[in-house]
């Protein structure tokens, strides 16, 4: 088929570049349609996406999607936690995760984790109570540093209670809400007080290992870091302590 033949092409073409921008694709199919229109294009490209072909990079920039999805491991404990809240409060937005995950991405790993489970600003007092009213065990709620240093870093099972950031970009996994890649590279930049174990080079041994691994969306990761007002703060770090493509991060 024609259409396969393209994509053949296509392939040839810019599968050795870490990215491409629209521009050069567009260019590119004009090649093989010289009538393309830019709306038709712009059908195509979201018809490789769904396809699993083509995957974003940032506003203008594409890549081939070698790269996995990150799907991060959610522990029965977790699944249970989160299907109880849901349960109970209905239609509640929530994400939960354990810095467990960050393991992968780390050169010196820590020996205890938290489990930070985020809700709508609304029901964090609600979710916290509901909590202790059914015996969970090490549920803290919007700890400051002290609190962090001397109970939650001390304990095997720590639980967080935060609030979570509207339109924070979650997924989900086994049913469960949990964070992206996207969301888990702007909060533990964000977030010093709640990671701050996770700082210095390692933070930046975390985003690059994270970027080799997964596909991340930096047009996502950027939206959302401008929810939390850290988006020009998170440019920089990443320009300048980061070996991060400079094309993605001023595209």
């Amino acid at each position: 088929m024609v259409k396969d033949f393209i994509i053949t092409q296509i392939k040839k073409e810019f599968e050795n570049r870490e990215s491409f921008s629209k521009k050069e694709l567009f260019d590119f199919y004009l090649k093989y349609e010289p009538e393309l229109k830019e709306t038709t294009f712009r059908w195509r490209i979201f018809d490789l996406k769904e396809k699993g072909i083509l995957g974003p990079v940032s506003r203008d920039l594409l890549t081939f999607t070698n790269k996995p999805v990150f799907k991060p491991v959610i522990s029965d404990t977790e699944r249970r936690l989160a299907n109880r809240i849901m349960k109970q409060f209905y239609s509640l937005r929530l994400c939960i995760w354990s810095t467990k995950i960050l393991n992968e991405f780390m050169l010196h790993q820590p020996g205890k984790f938290i489990t930070i489970l985020e809700v709508e600003k609304a029901a964090v007092e609600p979710v916290f109570h509901f909590l202790k009213d059914i015996n969970t065990k090490d549920v803290y709620l919007l700890p400051q540093e002290k609190e962090l240093e001397w109970y939650v870093y001390e304990s095997q099972s720590a639980i967080i209670v935060e609030s979570l950031i509207s339109k924070s970009p979650v997924q989900r996994v086994d049913q469960t809400p949990t964070v992206t890649i996207e969301k888990m590279i702007v909060d533990i930049f964000s977030d010093q007080r709640l990671f701050n174990v996770y700082q210095g080079s390692e933070l930046a041994n975390i985003i690059e290992s994270a970027y080799d691994k997964y596909q991340c969306d930096f047009t996502k990761l950027f939206s959302y870091a401008k929810r939390r007002r850290k988006d020009v703060d998170l440019r920089n770090y990443l320009a300048h302590y980061t070996n991060l493509p400079q094309t993605i991060l001023h595209d």
